[in-house]
């Protein structure tokens, strides 16, 4: 559905730099990011705002680069709404209808059956600034689908709601994208709606493509520490190889051999990536059980996440962290100066050689 070929940008000291990404039709494709790293500006490339300086932005297999946003049958809705403020509820959603020369009756029709589908008939004559975000945002994609787009790009649409409103406005979108099977593309730095909606992701730092794939390859097998980092891998250790039986690795870090699963031969340098929800912490001198890695350690801080609790061990000098409930660390004890063991399998450690993007 979408492709983009080599796409190389720059708005002013900011670049986009050989970005190369596929958008299949039909999928709910997240751009992730910090930001600042240019996610906004892939979007605008898509509806017509921009053009590459070099590459090519190619939709339904067609290059578009001299394709105008009207003719890209394409929606965008940005994190403000950019509603119009001086137009009634009624009259914003029909103004695309009304730019399309559509007759009077059918934009009545068509736009009294989308208020009712986004559960706003009765907002029709009220007027955007009256309104909370979250009538705001279900007016404001009102107001691109009834257009009857075959792309819909979603520019931070939930960053202004309230924590119930944007749950609730995550179901929205999910039931809208399975009903409708639009293609979605949507930019954020949430990893929580990532997590909840995305079918594939593009993670994009400083304006480089880092990792593309599938929410699972994203969240749990990143590519290398930057992007562990921003998808929330709370522990990335770097080491070097000093064993390999047959792929099964152990990996030195400052003193502390880990063992874990992978392709790198003795001697190489390696990077490290678990979850502390892949953690067990357990009295002192606990067994490993079936798992491999059991470490001795102190409790060095205790941060609360209601209802978790994240806890940093010290190992032999090096930080680890477990993420555990908030019963779990109450029920041990746990207070900065507890011993604990510390407990995790091989194959919960996602391992690349430095310097790998594969």
């Amino acid at each position: 559905m979408i492709e983009f070929e080599h796409v190389s940008l720059s708005l002013g000291a900011f670049s986009l730099k050989e970005i190369s990404l596929r958008v299949k039709e039909g999928d709910y494709y997240f751009i992730l990011g910090p930001s600042g790293a240019g996610k906004t500006i892939l979007l605008e490339a898509i509806a017509g705002l921009h053009r590459p300086e070099s590459g090519r932005v190619m939709v339904r297999g067609e290059d578009v680069g001299a394709t105008p946003p009207e003719k890209r049958r394409v929606s965008l809705v940005y994190q403000d709404y950019s509603l119009f403020p001086h137009m009634t509820v009624y009259q914003n959603v029909a103004f695309g209808l009304k730019m399309q020369k559509m007759p009077k009756p059918e934009i009545r029709k068509e736009v009294d059956a989308i208020l009712e589908r986004f559960g706003i008939s009765h907002l029709r004559d009220r007027h955007p600034l009256t309104m909370s975000g979250g009538e705001q945002q279900r007016v404001a994609l009102a107001r691109s689908l009834v257009v009857k787009p075959e792309i819909l790009l979603l520019d931070e649409p939930l960053s202004a709601l309230d924590p119930l409103t944007r749950e609730r406005f995550i179901c929205d979108l999910r039931k809208l994208h399975e009903e409708q099977h639009l293609t979605i593309v949507q930019v954020s730095h949430s990893r929580e709606e990532a997590l909840a909606l995305a079918g594939h992701i593009a993670v994009i730092i400083d304006g480089h493509l880092e990792q593309e794939g599938t929410a699972e390859d994203v969240f749990h097998r990143p590519v290398n520490p930057p992007v562990a980092r921003f998808v929330g891998v709370e522990n990335i250790l770097h080491g070097r190889v000093v064993t390999n039986d047959n792929d099964l690795l152990g990996v030195d870090i400052g003193g502390l051999t880990v063992s874990c699963v992978g392709e790198i031969a003795v001697g190489e340098e390696a990077d490290l990536y678990f979850r502390g929800s892949e953690i067990t912490l357990a009295p002192p001198e606990t067994a490993a059980g079936s798992a491999r890695n059991t470490f001795s350690g102190t409790v060095v801080d205790i941060f609360p996440m209601i209802p978790l609790v994240r806890v940093r061990i010290a190992c032999n000098g090096v930080a680890i962290y477990a993420v555990i409930t908030s019963r779990s660390a109450t029920d041990m004890g746990l207070v900065v100066g507890s011993e604990v063991s510390v407990i995790f399998k091989a194959s919960s450690v996602h391992t690349t050689a430095c310097g790998s993007d594969l």
